[in-house]
């Protein structure tokens, strides 16, 4: 018996076949790094507005600035640390999130949040922010 085009398209799909890249590139496979999402749980939405400020602990004790991003409509920012920035090492995201709760008259017991964490290179890490005015939750997201 003799197979219709749509089963050899689903043999491929199925088995991945003829899916890898035709010519090989030297691009490193290290092109993700890190991103967050804040959710202010007091409203149940996005936290647009709110400046993101990360460092990377350089030496024993030394933080460097790396860069400063706002949140969008989605409170989401895709790309805190630039690729050619990116290497392994300990980050801190420091939230500005006193400005974002007084703009919406809202007494707060944190001023800002900072979270420090450990990346490794060839990983893409999701920090995201559960805020509401007196508790915040953190985990490492996707």
């Amino acid at each position: 018996m003799m197979s219709t085009s749509w089963d050899r398209v689903r043999l491929r799909v199925e088995t991945k076949e003829g899916f890898e890249p035709a010519v090989e590139t030297n691009v490193s496979a290290d092109v993700r790094t890190i991103s967050a999402h804040i959710l202010d749980t007091t409203v149940g939405q996005a936290a647009p507005n709110v400046n993101i400020t990360i460092y990377r602990l350089e030496g024993g004790d030394d933080w460097q600035k790396l860069n400063v991003e706002t949140t969008n409509q989605d409170g989401r920012v895709n790309q805190l640390v630039s690729v050619s920035q990116y290497k392994a090492g300990i980050y801190k995201l420091h939230f500005d999130v006193a400005s974002y709760n007084a703009e919406r008259g809202v007494k707060s017991f944190y001023p800002f949040i900072e979270i420090v964490v450990q990346c490794e290179q060839n990983q893409h890490y999701h920090i995201p922010l559960l805020l509401n005015p007196f508790g915040y939750t953190t985990y490492r997201g996707t």
